[in-house]
């Protein structure tokens, strides 16, 4: 896999929030959401595009989270932009602060928050 595009905090909503029935896995394949163009309702926009941005989760150390390890809560994640032409569309609406939300199907099952800019940054760092 490619060099992490940014960093983020990302929150795995509970079932009781709509999150999934059973936990996810790192290495998961969610669909990426721009929180701006689908506020913080639990349906997405079906006019909103949604893009293949997937996480890497990380533990407490920055290490990548073994597959098959139920995950819960709220986790560092490495995020790789997967279509790699769509690169400067994202390095132009992506900035550190930015909120997003990661999709299943229609539903939204984890909210992120952009920590910090890598591949994408605009001056290189």
């Amino acid at each position: 896999m490619n060099a992490p595009d940014f960093e983020a905090e990302i929150t795995i909503l509970a079932e009781k929030q709509s999150g999934r029935q059973t936990p996810p896995q790192n290495y998961v394949r969610w669909d990426f959401g721009y929180a701006e163009d689908n506020p913080l309702v639990l349906e997405r926009n079906l006019d909103a595009e949604i893009y293949m941005i997937w996480p890497n989760f990380l533990d407490g150390e920055g290490i990548p989270i073994q597959k098959g390890i139920p995950l819960v809560g709220t986790y560092k994640a490495c995020m790789h932009i997967l279509v790699r032409e769509m690169v400067d569309y994202h390095q132009k609406r992506i900035s550190v602060g930015m909120h997003f939300n990661c999709h299943e199907g229609s539903r939204v099952v984890a909210r992120g928050v952009v920590t910090k800019l890598r591949a994408i940054s605009r001056d290189g760092s």
